[in-house]
């Protein structure tokens, strides 16, 4: 038997499988593909790109491919590991499956192949047009360099040293929004003078210090496991807080923003849809035992790391390197790799839409969170330890790995994330849900299809991100677990202690 592999056609006449495509083309792979399949290399179908392929290496294909031969991890829908298998009989003999041709058509085994296109294309625009109105601008980030830089300068001449401050957070690697606290974190050069050996002296010292900085109001200390400094900008709509020689945090801000530009078209605009969506849907708070923004974030590079059979992203903390690489920061190998090949990511041309109703598939259907642990280090599945089977999430932290992330989420609120992430995934994949968009604004459906062949405008895409966010709050209620406020406002009265231990 004689068996042909070839990739499948572009869009400009019939398929290998009989199958045609009229969509046009965008470079983005953040939209949706016109091609024929989710990744590059697609070729024409002529002589010149035919291979012959042994009947056993066509068994072992079909066995590697088989989504029931893998592991449940490496089974979520949008994974696209099916190839689209043609058949003809040959034309002297009149065997059958005298020719097979593999083809990389995932369009048609593709689990949400029952969407129309022209729904899914519009969520697309919807995501995207999100992540534009609300991503944090550059010039809004430059005044909060130079507002720090200010504050930096107030400290200095307060504590009589130099004091340097390093923003890290969503202001920073790459997922901010307009309405994101700036996180800061403070250290002093060359050394710390003798009054500051702990951070709870030193937080309360700052406290104290920012009574009399005019650009910050409404400032308090915070007696939390990491103490920290709380408080607003006076002349900018903005919450900051500041933590003493946080530089894991600093770290892992860093990373993240490392993985942004490995696939700076489709990481950002997912990252902040999905923090959006956890808010909205009530799972997106951890002082109310949810799950924190940066847990989502995690969860997420994870799920780009596991898709099959091209990942999305890669795992930087296993890319091989010399062990001198290595660089140790209160214990914990905080090395990445440091080089970007943004080209690897746009080989799976996946969309966002397709990667988000994966992403709460995978979870929500596909992991197994009483055995398995998500991390962001390495490929491999890893299992959890002793410690961990207490909890009903595990996940770590990529430096800090024996610190899981999701240690404050008890058994009913882990199945309020799951029941969401269902409810949600249904409502992604409903047929009806654009045309029921429509019909809200008394629009006929089939004659705006007709008079609009490209992607909605962008205020009827703004109105659709929104009417997506909103079907997707659950009836039911999330479940509140209120965890006590340790906070203690710091001023000029009541902060003797804290000025004498600091030296003034």
């Amino acid at each position: 038997m004689k068996v042909i592999q070839a990739k499948s056609p572009r869009a400009n006449g019939a398929s290998a499988s009989g199958i045609s495509s009229s969509r046009p083309n965008h470079s983005s792979p953040g939209m949706m593909s016109s091609s024929s399949g989710y990744y590059e290399g697609d070729l024409s179908l002529d002589e010149e790109a035919l291979v012959s392929m042994p009947e056993a290496t066509l068994v072992e294909c079909f066995g590697n491919l088989a989504i029931t031969k893998r592991p449940a991890h490496l089974r979520p829908p949008a994974a696209f590991c099916l190839p689209l298998v043609s058949m003809k009989n040959d034309s002297s003999s009149g065997h059958a499956l005298k020719h097979l041709t593999l083809t990389s058509v995932f369009d048609a085994l593709h689990p949400y192949v029952g969407i129309p296109y022209i729904n899914r294309r519009d969520v697309c625009s919807a995501m995207n047009l999100y992540w534009l109105k609300n991503c944090l601008e550059s010039e809004q980030l430059d005044l909060v360099h130079r507002f720090a830089l200010e504050m930096q300068v107030h400290l200095s001449a307060c504590f009589g040293c130099r004091v340097v401050l390093d923003i890290y957070g969503s202001s920073r690697n790459g997922f901010g929004t307009r309405l994101c606290d700036v996180d800061m974190s403070l250290s002093f050069y060359p050394a710390p003078p003798q009054w500051a050996h702990n951070s709870d002296r030193v937080m309360r010292a700052v406290a104290k210090a920012l009574v009399d900085f005019p650009k910050a109001v409404d400032e308090r200390y915070v007696n939390a496991k990491v103490p920290i400094v709380r408080f607003r900008s006076s002349d900018m709509d903005m919450e900051a807080d500041i933590s003493y020689k946080n530089d894991l945090a600093l770290h892992n801000t860093q990373l993240l923003q490392q993985y942004c530009k490995w696939d700076p078209e489709r990481l950002p605009t997912l990252g902040v849809w999905v923090k959006t969506w956890a808010k909205r849907s009530g799972i997106g708070d951890a002082s109310k035992g949810s799950l924190s923004s940066y847990g989502w974030i995690v969860m997420l590079i994870h799920y780009l790391q596991q898709v099959e059979p091209l990942p999305v992203l890669p795992c930087l903390q296993e890319i091989n390197h010399q062990k001198g690489e290595n660089v140790y920061v209160q214990g914990y190998n905080v090395y990445y790799w440091k080089f970007v090949d943004a080209s690897r990511s746009r080989h799976c041309r996946a969309s966002v839409f397709d990667l988000f109703v994966g992403f709460l598939d995978y979870y929500s259907s596909y992991f197994d969170w009483g055995v398995n642990v998500v991390q962001m280090v390495s490929k491999r599945l890893e299992y959890k330890l002793d410690k961990w089977c207490k909890y009903s999430m595990c996940i770590l932290d990529p430096f800090e790995t024996d610190h899981n992330l999701a240690q404050g989420i008890d058994q009913q609120m882990f199945e309020y994330i799951r029941s969401c992430m269902e409810h949600s995934r249904k409502v992604f994949t409903n047929r009806h849900l654009r045309a029921e968009f429509l019909s809200g604004y008394s629009f006929d459906v089939s004659e705006f299809d007709s008079r609009a062949h490209d992607e909605m405008d962008m205020e009827r895409a703004s109105q659709f991100g929104e009417f997506l966010l909103h079907k997707c709050i659950m009836v039911k209620q999330a479940p509140n677990r209120q965890f006590r406020d340790r906070s203690m406002s710091q001023s000029t009265s009541n902060s003797s202690t804290s000025s004498t231990s600091a030296g003034f």
